[in-house]
């Protein structure tokens, strides 16, 4: 083994172990980078030589630098975070939604019912009196406005979802575009024998993201390229490719549609019922899709059927009676049933109501109350509610309680949702920092070693120079 050979072997060293204080000091820099993945250098003999028959070693050369990486758990991330999506949209939607049926302050629906059969109740005790003939009008106005109210606060929050919408698009399709061009480094770095290890740190954590609004797939090609599926198997991405989402106004339903402009351009299409599907509701766009056309469509549907057993059950019982003026009539229009117009009668008048079961204008009718307490008795009256095809038997008041109960058991079971998934994905992400975090005490320990490997490299290189210098001067 030559002089020259014994500085080669240093000096390989020496680069060696400055290679691993660099990636060390990446990891240190990168300790509180998201998505960042601890890196390790691994070494190799370097190719062996012989002379004169003997092998001789020829020093240490990289063979890899590696991150910290496992592919179940970052599949595990993916698949959690699109749960934690839908259920948190849907917990913040319906924590809005909720307050809307509190009847704490008297002011709610079940309260307004309450006044208008009361009303009734004291009418049917004097049914000539123009106080209660009064009260009867204005409670009935207010049980009106507030079934309006109601429904205006429903059709508010399925808006408000709507529109959610276009921006989720835009930052489905943002990322969508991020992950394509990370692809394309990835595959020219590797092509060239670079190294992309943080170009796929990146990737991972913008895959994670993207789940997190929309529910996605994703495979790794063999050129180091990953392309990412939507629920309903439309690529998103393709190499350094990507789909375009939007939304278009469907003009049936004035609601926005899901439309997608597919990898490599050509004519838009709805996947509205895919990417947020009963089977597919992932990310918050699944989430938001729940609420606009599940949720509260199915409370506005409630809504309406309460309002339409009162305006015909009502007005069933007030037309076969009689007003002060002898008259028969509706209370409420008949042609108004749901919770956004119902009204009362335009020709209704505090002498039209009808208080009483026969004519007042005869001798025996003035006193007569039983219209006006049949009205009061509906109050207890079960009625067949039908909603989504299931016909029910109850009282108006039992129906909005059980109503009222079903808002709060979704609330209260898409926070439980929320907090579960919250509380996976914190295992998640606390057995990632585990398997793949950079560890500060672990990096110091590297640094010294690599450091006190340089060192030694570097005391052999001034050994064999000085070796070097004495043959130099026994020659002269």
């Amino acid at each position: 083994m030559g002089i020259n050979n014994l500085l080669n072997i240093a000096t390989s060293g020496v680069t060696m172990a400055r290679v691993a204080m660099e990636v060390t000091s990446e990891n240190i820099a990168n300790v509180n980078t998201p998505g960042y993945s601890r890196q390790k250098t691994v070494f190799e003999t370097a190719p062996v030589t012989t002379a004169n028959g003997f092998p001789l070693g020829t020093g240490v050369q990289l063979a890899s630098v590696q991150r910290s990486h496992d592919d179940l758990l970052q599949l595990q991330l993916v698949k959690g975070n699109s749960q934690y999506g839908e259920s948190e949209t849907k917990q913040t939607a319906l924590s809005q939604i909720e307050p809307f049926f509190n009847e704490v302050t008297n002011d709610g629906l079940g309260q307004a019912m309450e006044d208008f059969f009361n009303s009734w109740q004291d009418l049917s005790v004097t049914p000539q009196g123009s106080a209660e003939r009064q009260a009867v009008l204005s409670r009935s106005q207010v049980l009106v406005d507030t079934f309006h109210q109601m429904n205006t606060n429903l059709n508010d929050s399925l808006s408000s979802a709507d529109r959610s919408l276009e921006g989720l698009t835009a930052d489905i399709t943002d990322k969508a575009k991020s992950i394509a061009s990370l692809n394309e480094q990835i595959l020219q770095t590797e092509r060239l024998g670079g190294n992309a290890n943080e170009l796929r740190d990146q990737r991972d954590y913008l895959t994670q993201e993207l789940a997190k609004k929309v529910g996605v797939s994703y495979s790794e090609q063999s050129d180091g390229t990953q392309t990412v599926t939507l629920p309903g198997g439309e690529a998103l991405v393709q190499g350094n490719s990507f789909a375009t989402l939007s939304t278009e106004v469907d003009a049936g339903t004035g609601l926005n549609k899901i439309m997608l402009t597919p990898v490599g351009g050509g004519a838009s299409s709805d996947i509205t019922a895919t990417i947020g599907g009963p089977d597919n509701s992932l990310g918050e766009i699944g989430g938001t899709l729940q609420v606009r056309d599940e949720i509260v469509p199915g409370y506005l549907a409630k809504l309406d059927e309460m309002a339409r057993q009162l305006v015909t059950n009502v007005n069933s019982q007030h037309s076969s009676g009689y007003g002060l003026d002898g008259t028969q009539n509706n209370f409420f229009d008949p042609a108004k049933i749901t919770s956004a117009d119902i009204a009362l009668d335009s020709t209704l008048t505090t002498n039209k109501i009808a208080a009483a079961g026969q004519d007042p204008t005869t001798v025996s009718g003035p006193g007569d109350n039983t219209s006006a307490f049949a009205l009061a008795q509906l109050k207890s009256g079960s009625f067949s509610f039908t909603v989504d095809g299931k016909t029910t038997s109850a009282t108006l008041s039992s129906f909005y309680n059980g109503f009222v109960s079903s808002v709060g058991i979704d609330t209260e079971n898409a926070a439980n949702s929320t907090a579960q998934n919250d509380s996976f994905l914190r295992q998640l992400n606390a057995l990632r920092e585990s398997n793949s975090g950079v560890s500060l005490d672990e990096e110091m320990a590297n640094l010294i070693k690599y450091q006190r490997a340089f060192e030694a490299s570097a005391k052999v290189i001034n050994t064999a120079s000085e070796m070097l210098d004495t043959v130099m001067n026994l020659i002269r």
